[in-house]
């Protein structure tokens, strides 16, 4: 009996040390029942976070741990990190590793990028790994905060100016400045409105010079038909004296040409003067109508001066928008 006891007593202590052992080697990581690993190095200048037993990962997946971490002995700025990942992991001579972490408040790990080339060549166990700088959450926040002070620097040197602008404004939409716009604009719609019936009569004037011009053409171009009729006439009947008078009728004859040429180029002019005119007496009445939508505005609204949009453009005889 008591030897049974003792026997139950040993087999309790046995398996109580194998678990012991069984959870000191899960807990220390050692690899005693884990299969065969790559290891690699990797030099970074920021190991932040990183402890052993730290994550691997490739393309989000956990494919191995951090072994071990170190300064460079040949760079003191610098942190080795050994890691070692499972076989079938795809590390290339062109992969890239950096640490990085999951979300803002999720631990630090090692990230394993492939490389851009599908040719590279699988890099061997004990090689190092291209290391690539992360930008960190503590610099972030450092360069954050030094365009703060930037931008507070900026908005107080800046705020002198913006106060002189707004007190130009001030000073621009006063009211003796609104009374001087309101008369300006006054004076230039009373100019316009009085040299409409000017322009009206050029422009019956222009119209008048042309009918008489044309009137006076059609006159020479009968005097150049009598003429022709007369020399051929006195070239039947005229003595000695003919060449000569052939000669002076000709020359007669010629300066109506040129006289009726001339005609044509003043009555040329007068067209194209007349349709300048038509534009001009259009721009004219554009201009009188703007100028009254103008001074309405100015009246109603003095701030319009200032911060009014632009109206669209409005084509001649078209309508004023309200």
């Amino acid at each position: 009996m008591e030897r049974s006891e003792e026997v139950k007593v040993g087999l309790f202590v046995v398996g109580a040390v194998v678990l012991l052992v069984l959870a000191l080697v899960l807990v220390g990581g050692l690899n005693l029942f884990q299969q065969p690993r790559n290891r690699y190095t990797v030099r970074t200048h920021f190991a932040g976070g990183i402890e052993e037993g730290a994550p691997v990962r490739y393309a989000g997946m956990k494919v191995g741990r951090v072994d071990k971490l170190a300064l460079d002995p040949q760079d003191a700025s610098r942190a080795v990190i050994s890691l070692s990942v499972y076989p079938e992991t795809p590390v290339h001579a062109d992969s890239t590793a950096k640490v990085t972490s999951l979300g803002m408040l999720g631990e630090n790990y090692i990230e394993i990028t492939p490389g851009e080339d599908p040719k590279a060549q699988p890099l061997p166990s004990g090689s190092e790994i291209l290391a690539k700088d992360s930008v960190q959450w503590g610099e972030l926040v450092d360069q954050f905060g030094g365009a703060t002070d930037e931008a507070k620097a900026l908005l107080q040197e800046a705020r002198p100016r913006v106060r002189q602008a707004l007190d130009n404004i001030n000073d621009l939409t006063d009211e003796e400045n609104r009374r001087r716009v309101r008369s300006a604009l006054a004076r230039m719609d009373q100019i316009l409105t009085d040299s409409q019936p000017r322009v009206k009569t050029v422009l019956s004037n222009f119209e008048s010079s042309s009918a008489k011009i044309d009137k006076f053409m059609d006159e020479i171009k009968v005097t150049r038909a009598n003429l022709d009729e007369l020399l051929k006439n006195w070239s039947s009947l005229a003595g000695g004296d003919q060449a000569e008078v052939q000669l002076t009728l000709q020359k007669l004859r010629d300066t109506l040409a040129r006289g009726e040429q001339a005609m044509e180029e003043i009555q040329r002019l007068l067209e194209a003067n007349r349709e300048n005119l038509d534009v001009t007496l259009e721009n004219i009445r554009m201009s009188s109508e703007n100028v009254r939508e103008i001074s309405d505005t100015v009246k109603q609204r003095p701030s319009s001066l200032i911060w009014s949009k632009n109206p669209p453009d409005r084509r001649p005889g078209e309508a004023p928008k309200k």
